[in-house]
C-alpha cells in the first residue's frame, strides 16, 4: 500500500523526475462515450501495467474510430498532456505545473470529429504547436500551445487534393514539416511548418494510385512513422486485400518515390494500420520495423503484429516474424515499443475495446505475450502514448 501511494504521489509531481526513478508510463485515451477519461499506468519491468491515475477530460469519446488514431499525446518534458474527446469535438489539456489538473477543453467551429472516426494529434518537438486531423470536418487543425498548456487556434487547412477523412497526422522528427494521410484519396501530403507562427504551407501531395497492386487491392494510407533523420516515411495501409505497407521518401522537393511492400505472413494477420520503427531502425536506419495489423471482424480478418527487417538505404522491408493476437473483439489499434521488459525491450498493443496487451521482444524480433490488462475506464480505446518514449 505504501508503494502504491508513493507511485501515485510521484505522478502528481513533475513526471520527468518520476520517469528517471520508476521507468515509463502509459497514457491511454479511454474514448468513453459517456464521460471520457485518460488512464495513466506505470509500466513494470515484467510487462504488467499498474494503474496510477485517471484524468477526467470533461468531454466525451467516440467509442472507436480509425485504428491508427493517436488520441493521447505528451510534450517531451511532460509539461503538457493532451487527450482527444472525439465525441464532444474538443482537446482536453492537462498541466504538470498544477499536478496534472485539467487546464481546459479547446475546440473550434471549423473542426470536428462528430459522428465519424476521430483523428490523430501530433506535437512539434519543442512542444510549441499541436496539429490534429479531423475526420468529421475533413481538414487539419493547427494549435499554439501556450505556457500553461492551454491551446490557441491558429487555422484550419485542407490539402490541395480536397476534403478527406484525415485520420493520421505526424510532425517530422526535425520539426520542419507535417505529414497528413488522405485515406480515400490514396495519398499523403507534406506541409512545411513555420517555426515562429506554427502556420502550415503545403509542399506537395503524393499518390500511390497505379503503384504496385494498389489498383487491384487498394492502397489506403493510415498510420505514419518517420525515421529520425526525417528522410523516410512508412505508412499503414488499411486494405482488406493482401497485407502491404506504403513508403515515401522525404526530400527538399517534397514527398517522392511511392512504394508498396508485401507483408504476407505465416500468422495470416491482415489490415496493416500502424507502423512503428524499433529504436535501432528509427535512429540508425537498420533494425526491426513493427506493423500493427488491426484485423477486421466483419470480414474475418485476424489482428496481430508483423515484424520486418528494415533498411533505410537502400530502402528495404522484409517480413521475418508474425503473431496473431487472440482479441475476442478482433480489432487492434495503436502499437508502441517500451524500454523495460525482461529482455530490455517490449511492445504494447491496444486491443479494442478495453484491453492492453504487453509483449516481450525477443532477440530475433519475434514477440512473446506477457500480460493482458483490462482498462476499466475504456469504452472503445484504441490509442495511447508512452512517456518517456523508448527512442
Amino acid at each position: 500500500m505504501t508503494k502504491l501511494l508513493s507511485l501515485v504521489a510521484c505522478f502528481a509531481v513533475p513526471i520527468v523526475l518520476c520517469a528517471a526513478s520508476f521507468g515509463q508510463y502509459l497514457i491511454v485515451d479511454d474514448d468513453n462515450t459517456s464521460a471520457n477519461t485518460a488512464t495513466v499506468y506505470k509500466i513494470a519491468g515484467n510487462g504488467t501495467l499498474n494503474q496510477l491515475k485517471i484524468l477526467q477530460t470533461g468531454g466525451t469519446g467516440f467509442g472507436g474510430g480509425f485504428f491508427a488514431n493517436v488520441g493521447a499525446t505528451v510534450s517531451q518534458n511532460a509539461s503538457c498532456v493532451f487527450i482527444e474527446d472525439a465525441g464532444s469535438n474538443d482537446i482536453a489539456a492537462f498541466s504538470k505545473a498544477t499536478g496534472f489538473t485539467k487546464v481546459g477543453n479547446f475546440s473550434n467551429a471549423t473542426l470536428n470529429w462528430s459522428g465519424f472516426f476521430g483523428g490523430s494529434m501530433s506535437l512539434t518537438p519543442d512542444g510549441h504547436f499541436l496539429y490534429a486531423g479531423y475526420s468529421g470536418s475533413e481538414n487539419v487543425g493547427a494549435w499554439k500551445v501556450n505556457a500553461n498548456c492551454s491551446l490557441t487556434f491558429i487555422a484550419a487547412y485542407v490539402p490541395s487534393n480536397g476534403p478527406d477523412n484525415y485520420g493520421a497526422v505526424k510532425v517530422l522528427p526535425n520539426g520542419k514539416g507535417l505529414l497528413v494521410t488522405a485515406i480515400d484519396d490514396n495519398s499523403a501530403t507534406l506541409f512545411l511548418i513555420n517555426s515562429t507562427t506554427g502556420t502550415l504551407t503545403e509542399k506537395n501531395t503524393l499518390s500511390w494510385a497505379g503503384v504496385g497492386n494498389c489498383d487491384t487491392n487498394g492502397c489506403y494510407p493510415t498510420g505514419i512513422d518517420i525515421t529520425k533523420d526525417s528522410k523516410v516515411a512508412i505508412f499503414g495501409n488499411a486494405t482488406l486485400g493482401s497485407p502491404a505497407a506504403l513508403t515515401a521518401n522525404i526530400t527538399t522537393s517534397g514527398l517522392t518515390n511511392p512504394q508498396v511492400w508485401d507483408l504476407s505472413n505465416s500468422a495470416g494477420v491482415s489490415n496493416n494500420n500502424v507502423p512503428w520503427l524499433s529504436p535501432g531502425a528509427y535512429s540508425t536506419g537498420t533494425g526491426y520495423l513493427y506493423f500493427g495489423m488491426s484485423g477486421y471482424a466483419p470480414s474475418g480478418l485476424i489482428p496481430g503484429v508483423v515484424t520486418a527487417n528494415f533498411t533505410e538505404s537502400p530502402l528495404n522491408i522484409t517480413v521475418v516474424h508474425s503473431i496473431a493476437i487472440n482479441n475476442p473483439n478482433l480489432f487492434d489499434g495503436r502499437i508502441e515499443t517500451v524500454a523495460k521488459t525482461p529482455t530490455g525491450g517490449g511492445l504494447v498493443v491496444a486491443e479494442w475495446f478495453s484491453n492492453l496487451g504487453t509483449f516481450k521482444i525477443n532477440t530475433d524480433g519475434s514477440l512473446t505475450s506477457l500480460h493482458q490488462t483490462t482498462d476499466t475506464q475504456a469504452n472503445g480505446g484504441l490509442s495511447f502514448s508512452v512517456y518517456p518514449p523508448s527512442r
